[in-house]
């Protein structure tokens, strides 16, 4: 492959639904750049992009692929992305390093739920956007529905394309921009007059076309104004302007699997996509002084490119997916990784195909690559030249909404299984992985069920070891509704110098989230000063393993007023397990109960599905705080403990035909009903009993 300037290089990424057809566009793509010489299919697991065993089994998408082409003097960095929810983290890696988002959308099923939400994280990315409707050749496609539902749905939406034949047969498309009729005829590309019964609705579509033109740029709306219409070099210019500052999104069409449109979104890819050099500079930190350092796409200036993605593959090790934002890297190059704190040597570099690679010496500004065998570098970390240390802004990865503990099916395996987790987190942070001591379990938590599984099938993969998943442990605390005062004695004689401590402890209720709080109220020295440290020792030691259930205690302030002591046998040892009698007798005595982890939940859902998902809510002990209406999608946020939400993901997918998302938070801690305290009580006398 040639080498290209920044100017002359588009990274694309395709985004969308799943089932929109994402990887089978990047495919015949690929084929209409000459890249490859014969189509794979999703069904016969041949797709370039869909290569890892997990993908062709389950006959989607799980990671984003880089695939690089050339076309008609440019160079083609396209990035096909999951559609599915649980490996969105994906999304936002690639959408972080492109310069336009095209989504897919399906030319039946037409604006879905991902399709928004990946498009507002590309509008988050601040990235030029438009719209590929693919699938027309499908029985009830129909590109006016579709063209329609984009417009509802989103603003400044322009067809550039408009599907003359959709359904079964489907091979022509209207170019708005050119006024032709182009046709895919025996596998080639045809280009003639639009005929006579198509006219009325290509200018109707060009009228649009201009007047949105025109709106992109002062000049060419003033011009417009005056004169009504603009030439052709014009619309050219407002259509270009105009997709670079988001004004103007563009919409495409065909069917990625009968090649229908494909030339034409990469000429109009090649012509009005914006590259590297038309996009803002980016603005990295320096890591000594914190100021702001701009990187301009100079192949000559400081080296600087952001790792955005982290793999590891069989008999090849750990892979870095990176884009240069300045300089050029060459193969030898020693780079610095400013958030490890740590060296790099570059040895080799690859531009990809999806799983095949070829080997190159270097990677300019504004391109995209993949280093091999790097030593403490992964997802988010920024190599640069060491003598200008900077941190680029990584992707900003979703927060988790699912977890389960993880458990191991060999013995002696829990430590490969946590240390194997934390390592594959630094590639994928869009899970984490947490040995809670407090729970004594390795809680996972992540995107979605499927997300969890192909982690587990990766530490197999990696490092041998197997595991599954269990239901996690609630985090529950105990506390305490009124005061109460005890007695807390420890007397010992056994021969010689006994034990002796006498302490009187006070509780009270704290407000929510205060803790714990220890008053030193001792007057007339009835226990001595340096024992009485020794009583606050003995009641925080106490806190974390409760009393009632077993689950720490919170919100509680321990007042000791009064004691007794005898000056041979006291002690500090005496006086600590006085605290913590003590501290067990006044909080039996008081009215206590249990809080439960409370999560605000926000739920995206279709309006057919309000009601069952409304009444899943309520089944869960959830509290509605409000609905919005998005669109066509209800939003509802609510706040539901914890212990309800295992599996949650699940349940909303059946209740929405697998159109519902949701996302959750931590809000606070509030008492659980008297029933389920009862429950919680019962059980943990069982287990004492037991033991």
């Amino acid at each position: 492959m040639k080498e290209y300037p920044a100017s002359a290089i588009r990274n694309i990424c395709l985004i969308g639904h799943g089932a929109s057809g994402k990887t089978s566009l990047g495919e015949s793509m690929l084929f209409t750049m000459k890249a490859i010489d014969r189509m794979g299919t999703i069904d016969e697991g041949t797709t370039h992009s869909d290569y890892m065993k997990d993908e062709i089994e389950q006959q989607r998408s799980i990671s984003a692929s880089l695939l690089t082409a050339e076309f008609k003097d440019h160079k083609f960095n396209v990035l096909d992305t999951p559609g599915f929810s649980d490996f969105i983290g994906e999304v936002k890696g690639a959408l972080h390093v492109s310069d336009f988002a095209l989504t897919v959308v399906h030319g039946v099923s037409g604006v879905e739920v991902v399709t928004e939400q990946v498009w507002e994280f590309a509008a988050e990315e601040q990235i030029p956007r438009g719209f590929f409707v693919n699938q027309l050749d499908k029985e009830n496609a129909n590109f006016d529905t579709v063209l329609a539902d984009l417009e509802e749905t989103f603003t400044n939406t322009v067809a550039i394309q408009y599907a003359i034949n959709p359904g079964p047969g489907f091979n022509s498309v209207l170019n708005i921009l050119t006024m032709k009729k182009l046709s895919i005829v025996d596998g080639k590309l045809q280009s003639e007059e639009i005929p006579a019964d198509m006219q009325d609705k290509a200018q109707e579509l060009r009228e649009k076309l201009v007047e949105r033109a025109a709106e992109a740029d002062d000049d060419l709306i003033e011009k417009f104004f005056d004169a009504g219409e603009l030439s052709q070099e014009e619309i050219e210019r407002g259509l270009k302007k105009g997709i670079l500052e988001g004004t103007l999104h563009p919409v495409l069409c065909g069917a990625a699997t009968q090649r229908v449109g494909v030339t034409g979104i990469l000429d109009f890819l090649a012509t009005y996509g914006p590259s590297p050099v038309d996009m803002p500079n980016e603005i990295a930190k320096h890591s000594k002084s914190g100021e702001d350092v701009e990187l301009t796409c100079d192949p000559s200036g400081k080296t600087a490119l952001l790792i955005y993605k982290t793999t590891t593959e069989a008999h090849v090790g750990e892979m870095s997916y990176f884009r240069v934002y300045s300089g050029t890297v060459r193969s030898g190059d020693e780079l610095q990784n400013v958030n490890e704190e740590a060296g790099e040597k570059v040895n080799q570099m690859y531009w990809a195909l999806g799983k095949q690679r070829n080997s190159v010496d270097h990677v300019g500004p504004g391109d995209m690559g993949i280093l091999v065998k790097l030593r403490d570098t992964y997802t988010g970390n920024s190599l640069c030249d060491p003598s200008q240390p900077i941190l680029l802004d990584p992707p900003k990865f979703p927060e988790p909404i699912i977890r389960a503990a993880v458990i191991s099916k060999g013995s002696g395996d829990e430590d490969k299984i946590s240390s194997g987790l934390h390592t594959l987190h630094k590639a994928d942070p869009t899970f984490s992985v947490v040995h809670d001591t407090e729970l004594g379990q390795i809680i996972l938590s992540g995107q979605g069920d499927a997300h969890l599984a192909y982690i587990l099938s990766r530490l197999k993969e990696r490092y041998g070891v197997e595991a599954d998943l269990v239901e996690p442990k609630i985090p529950y605390r105990e506390t305490i509704r009124s005061s109460a005062e005890a007695e807390g004695k420890h007397k010992k004689q056994s021969g010689g110098r006994g034990q002796f401590g006498v302490a009187f402890i006070r509780l009270e209720p704290l407000p929510r989230g205060e803790g714990y709080e220890y008053v030193d109220a001792i007057v007339g020295g009835s226990i001595p000063r340096q024992f009485i440290p020794a009583v606050d020792k003995g009641i925080q030691e106490t806190l974390p393993k409760g009393v009632i259930a077993g689950y720490p205690v919170v919100d509680v302030r321990a007042t000791v007023f009064d004691g007794k002591f005898h000056p041979v046998d006291s002690d500090e040892f005496s006086f600590k397990i006085a605290g913590s009698v003590g501290f067990r007798e006044a909080f039996r005595k008081c009215k206590t109960t249990i809080l439960e982890p409370i999560y605000d939940v926000e739920v995206k859902i279709p309006q057919e599905s309000m009601g069952d998902v409304m009444g899943d809510i309520s089944g869960r002990r959830g509290k509605v705080a409000n609905m919005d209406s998005e669109g066509k999608w209800q939003v509802i946020r609510a706040k539901i403990p914890l212990a309800e939400l295992y599996k949650y993901a699940n349940t909303l997918r059946s209740l929405t035909s697998g159109r519902g998302l949701y996302r959750r938070k931590f809000s606070h801690y509030e008492e659980v009903p008297g029933d389920i305290q009862q429950k919680l009580v019962e059980e943990y006398e069982a287990r004492r009993a037991e033991a």
